[in-house]
């Protein structure tokens, strides 16, 4: 990993304190931060389960946010990189979205939001959906997703996962045929991914299409194993669990994202005595073990508008930006100062966090591995 000087030096200069600070503040500022803080205050109103924005409809393509066939975002790739055809895709990824949605005027965003009230809506479909358009056909479902302020209220994050599941429903029954499939998903999608894999696949004979689950930015407890689903220590391992949380060296805020959570375990909420965070490492696949930069063959910059509605060439990949370690639950990364635009945020600037970026730093090496799982899985 590279060891940042340029950025331990100012933290060591303790007479910068205060400049520093300063700079911080305008680089939140400058790059959005304060409408992150707005969007988490809550509504003016309690959560009311009877005043819900209308349910989507699965038989309508208007309820998905990418299904085959549309050459959406989605199915773009960087340079020398090649989309499957979706007629030879030999697998499908069921892909559960992050919190896309800006407003914090209600605890429910409706399912259909648009891209200007959600506009992580195509960033996520650039950045995180296309990693797996090189094995598989991939389905996105819009649904009522928890706002920011929604996040840590139970009702409304029953509903969206309501809709989550019933989604799924719909996969299965018209359009899986009984092929294998992966389990993915980023921050609040991935804690409804937890619900859905325990809920709709692991008692289910759909277990043993399962591929592989890539539950990416979020909580995962260590504990799948004790329901039959390992977590993953090697690069073609199927039927296993995979998470990370990106975080820059020594950062101890940016473990918000997995600590004093509350997460669905064997049909009930659970708020506490919490399991230990999974944390495999996306460019060895292995739980222990350090990997340098040198081994991370090529990193997404985060999307920039504008960014249109179908497919299209992305970026060429960055080699080299950093290397990776599990510790403690948390993946931590090394990011030069001297990185790239589309690798520093105000959530990494503030608290260490390269939320993000989860998948973006390691776009290359999950894009290779979400293949091999599958050939895996075939070949078995």
């Amino acid at each position: 990993m590279r060891n940042g000087r340029g950025r331990r030096r100012v933290k060591r200069a303790s007479g910068c304190a205060g400049v520093l600070l300063l700079l911080l503040i305008l680089a939140f500022t400058a790059l959005g931060g304060w409408g992150l803080i707005a969007a988490m205050r809550a509504p003016a109103t309690p959560f009311d389960p009877r005043h819900v924005p209308p349910a989507p409809d699965y038989a309508k393509p208007a309820a998905w946010l990418a299904l085959p066939g549309r050459n959406g975002l989605e199915r773009s790739t960087p340079p020398g990189i090649a989309a499957v055809n979706e007629t030879q895709a030999r697998a499908d990824v069921f892909f559960v979205h992050p919190t896309t949605f800006k407003g914090n005027s209600m605890w429910l965003a409706p399912f259909d939001a648009s891209d200007k009230a959600a506009p992580l809506n195509a960033p996520v479909l650039l950045d995180q959906a296309s990693v797996f358009n090189g094995c598989c056909r991939i389905y996105v479902p819009r649904y009522r997703q928890a706002s920011l302020a929604g996040l840590g209220v139970p009702g409304a994050m029953d509903v969206a996962y309501a809709d989550i599941a019933r989604a799924f429903r719909h996969y299965l029954a018209h359009d899986n045929g009984g092929r294998p499939f992966l389990i993915a998903s980023h921050s609040q999608g991935t804690a409804h991914a937890i619900r859905l894999l325990q809920e709709e696949v692991l008692k289910t004979p759909y277990r043993r299409q399962l591929v592989a689950a890539f539950l990416i930015g979020g909580y995962v407890p260590d504990t799948f194993g004790e329901l039959g689903l390992p977590v993953c220590n090697h690069a073609r391992q199927t039927g296993c669990v995979l998470s990370y949380n990106t975080a820059e060296a020594g950062r101890g805020s940016a473990r918000m994202v997995i600590d004093n959570k509350s997460y669905w375990w064997r049909g009930a909420l659970r708020t506490s005595g919490q399991a230990k965070a999974v944390c495999v490492n996306p460019l060895t696949w292995r739980v222990a073990g350090a990997a340098p930069a040198t081994g991370n063959a090529g990193s997404l910059p985060f999307p920039a508008a504008p960014f249109g509605t179908s497919a299209k060439r992305l970026p060429a990949l960055v080699p080299h930006l950093t290397g990776a370690v599990c510790r403690d639950g948390m993946l931590d990364v090394d990011v030069p100062w001297s990185a790239p635009s589309g690798f520093i945020d105000p959530l990494s600037l503030v608290f260490g966090s390269y939320h993000l970026n989860d998948y973006g730093f390691f776009y290359d090496s999950l894009r290779r591995n979400a293949n091999d799982r599958v050939a895996a899985w075939s070949a078995r």
